[in-house]
């Protein structure tokens, strides 16, 4: 049986895309206007944005929030998405922006260890397959530096549980508090979050409607050795 990875990168992925370019074009970088997520993550890094030189975005689409991100942290940017046609759109667009966009899946990154300030989950871990899920957060783990930051904008219901996908059969999505995985690890420290909805720029009422951003803190030192009682 097809992983929901292998129907994503063999062509619903493009199909995704196509469905939501024209929202997307609406909110085109080269009007300077962020979306809703890109203003909380970008004014909750301003702070150490000295520190943050290079960003991934995984399931970057066709980079816009990535250019965006960019631009207000004064950074450099990647991005990996499973849509080759977005990709290809978006590397067309980076202009001004030294950011460049790849082809690929969060279960094998690219990208050198440690080599990221800031990597941001923009809105894809619901729709990836279970099966390859853990490898895609080790991975995320693996290309960012201690001291970096993890930053995930996901659904966030409250109970995790799946739902059937509306555009393609035999595809689910996946609804849950996806920063858990990091931050009872003990290695990650939640700095910030902020809950909202697809229908507002505010807390739903509705479980099943509720997304998150959740800004994270990859601890340097996250087993400080301490004076032995006696």
């Amino acid at each position: 049986m097809s992983s929901q990875d292998d129907i994503f990168k063999n062509g619903e992925a493009d199909q995704w895309f196509a469905r939501n370019r024209g929202a997307m074009d609406r909110l085109s970088d080269s009007d300077h206007v962020l979306s809703h997520d890109i203003q909380l993550l970008s004014g909750w890094l301003q702070p150490a944005r000295n520190d943050i030189h290079n960003i991934l975005e995984i399931g970057c689409c066709n980079g816009q929030k990535l250019q965006a991100l960019c631009r207000e942290l004064d950074a450099s940017g990647a991005g990996v998405d499973p849509s080759s046609q977005a990709v290809e759109d978006g590397n067309m667009r980076m202009q001004g922006v030294p950011a460049h966009l790849r082809c690929g899946t969060a279960d094998a990154l690219p990208f050198d260890s440690g080599r990221f300030d800031l990597v941001y989950f923009g809105f894809c871990l619901y729709l990836m397959d279970r099966r390859t899920l853990l490898q895609a957060l080790s991975e995320a783990d693996r290309v960012l530096r201690s001291g970096g930051f993890l930053a995930i904008t996901d659904f966030d219901p409250g109970v995790m549980h799946k739902r059937t996908y509306t555009h393609r059969e035999g595809i689910f999505s996946y609804k849950q508090d996806y920063s858990k995985f990091f931050t009872e690890s003990g290695l990650y420290y939640l700095v910030s979050k902020a809950a909202f909805s697809h229908r507002q720029a505010f807390f739903d009422p509705v479980a099943d409607e509720r997304v998150s951003m959740v800004l994270l803190y990859k601890e340097i030192d996250a087993y400080p050795l301490r004076a032995t009682a006696f």
